[in-house]
């Protein structure tokens, strides 16, 4: 394999891996919101009304829908450590050197932007499934009696941090993606810290009121996403 041919191979694998990182982040978008609001609103339920789905546990669309973001990681994985961006990165052919002027695309440069994109992406989603199916599933079996002791209450908050910085981590991936201005990133971080304030009832210093009813609604809100990522795809 030649050198042109090689670095083209290279760079159409490194797309591939991030168009699908991309994909996978507007899954968890998917799971995470959109879905999230069907089943709270009762648009989404299972015809089985003594298996109601819940939006604090994990349900069947919740798994369904994260199993298909980790078969999606797994693919972009699969292209970003392909065969020619392997030999690409470590010059093996031909014996050919990285550093040439002449090289289109710039592959290194997408080495590196790919790779920190897809990183970020899972550990986003660890951080997600650390929080979704064990430590929220450990604090619900073991402090369901005693949530107003200190040490639940710090769990807790530890969960909804780790939470929290999933939620951020996908977002950075979002815009990264989509080389957004700062404004418009802003506004998104803005509008997941206001989604995960109301989910978490203000990190349950509000007792008087319940204002998780102030996350599923802002969830509908996330189907400007998928759109915006859809157009954008087009345009790039």
């Amino acid at each position: 394999m030649n050198k042109k041919t090689l670095t083209l191979s290279a760079s159409k694998d490194l797309k591939l891996g991030a168009l699908l990182t991309f994909i996978g982040v507007n899954l968890r978008f998917v799971v995470g919101n959109i879905i999230h609001g069907l089943i709270y609103f009762n648009f989404l339920q299972s015809g089985n009304h003594e298996h109601r789905y819940e939006v604090h546990v994990p349900n069947l669309p919740d798994m369904c829908g994260d199993i298909a973001i980790m078969m999606v990681f797994a693919s972009a994985y699969f292209f970003i450590t392909a065969g020619s961006v392997k030999k690409r990165r470590n010059g093996s052919a031909d014996n050919f050197p990285l550093t040439n002027a002449q090289d289109l695309p710039p592959v290194g440069e997408s080495m590196s932007w790919v790779k920190s994109l897809f990183f970020i992406s899972i550990i986003g989603f660890g951080l997600y499934f650390f929080s979704k199916y064990f430590f929220s599933i450990e604090l619900e079996t073991f402090f369901e009696e005693d949530e107003e002791s200190g040490i639940s209450f710090i769990l807790h908050i530890t969960n909804y941090l780790v939470r929290l910085c999933s939620v951020f981590a996908f977002v950075t991936v979002y815009c990264r993606y989509l080389s957004l201005k700062r404004t418009t990133t802003l506004l998104l971080y803005v509008f997941f810290f206001t989604r995960f304030l109301f989910a978490t009832n203000m990190l349950e210093f509000v007792h008087t009121y319940d204002l998780y009813i102030g996350a599923s609604i802002l969830d509908f809100l996330t189907p400007i996403l998928i759109v915006y990522s859809m157009i954008s795809l087009f345009i790039i």
